[in-house]
């Protein structure tokens, strides 16, 4: 009986430890669960790098204070320029020199294709292009009410202007484009055209041609553009 008496005793104890160890936890599991959604999944919060490229930008915002002045947009470029500098002596104390002249004029060419502006070349400053477009060069342009700051509402309408312009000159190149190599002027281009005027597609002519007809027209030409 006193066995008995003594295991059941100890069963008890060792049951209360047990609670007791699991409630001490509990406290700082809750406080993880109750972390906010931009602690918990950085980069994906309003001040991450998520899919909208205008709140984006709120990373600039320093001071917290819902909008970004003009020298927040200039510390954000000087901080970019360093970090391509650092970026280029890291490349440069590897042994490995800038980009060469034929993988610039590549990624010129598949910008100008898709009706962007080439980015420029290594060597000088660049401005902080935030959403797409220079914040500090176009401050003045952006701040629409004149107070010194840029607000979400202001980035968001010279960004979709922007956008809009874009597309609008993208279109107008494609059509440039497109009318040159359209030797006969039918409306679509055959394999000669094709090998004669856009070279670099005449190898993918078949991948293109999705109808089979023998002929590439505009629409498949035109890149399939993502919806914003």
């Amino acid at each position: 009986m006193k066995t008995k008496l003594i295991t059941t005793a100890l069963l008890a104890a060792l049951s209360i430890t047990t609670i007791g160890a699991a409630a001490a936890q509990a406290p700082a599991a809750g406080t993880q669960a109750a972390k906010p959604d931009g602690e918990r999944h950085r980069g994906h919060g309003p001040r991450g790098h998520g899919g909208d490229r205008v709140d984006a930008m709120a990373r600039l915002d320093t001071d917290n204070d819902g909008r970004i002045s003009r020298t927040e947009a200039q510390a954000a470029q000087q901080a970019m320029q360093a970090r391509r500098d650092a970026h280029r002596a890291e490349r440069a104390a590897r042994g490995e020199g800038p980009r060469t002249d034929g993988s610039r004029r590549e990624s010129a060419r598949s910008a100008d294709a898709r009706g962007e502006r080439p980015q420029r070349g290594p060597g000088g400053p660049r401005s902080y292009k935030g959403g797409g477009f220079d914040l500090v060069a176009n401050f003045d342009a952006i701040d629409t009410n004149r107070d010194g700051y840029l607000t979400r509402g202001e980035l968001r309408t010279w960004h979709t202007a922007k956008s809009a312009e874009r597309r609008a000159e993208g279109e107008r190149r494609f059509a440039t484009k497109f009318s040159e190599a359209d030797l006969n002027k039918d409306g679509k281009l055959s394999r000669v055209e094709v090998s004669e005027k856009m070279p670099r597609l005449a190898e993918r002519f078949a991948w293109l041609d999705e109808n089979r007809d023998g002929f590439l027209s505009r629409e498949e030409l035109r890149p399939a553009r993502p919806q914003r």
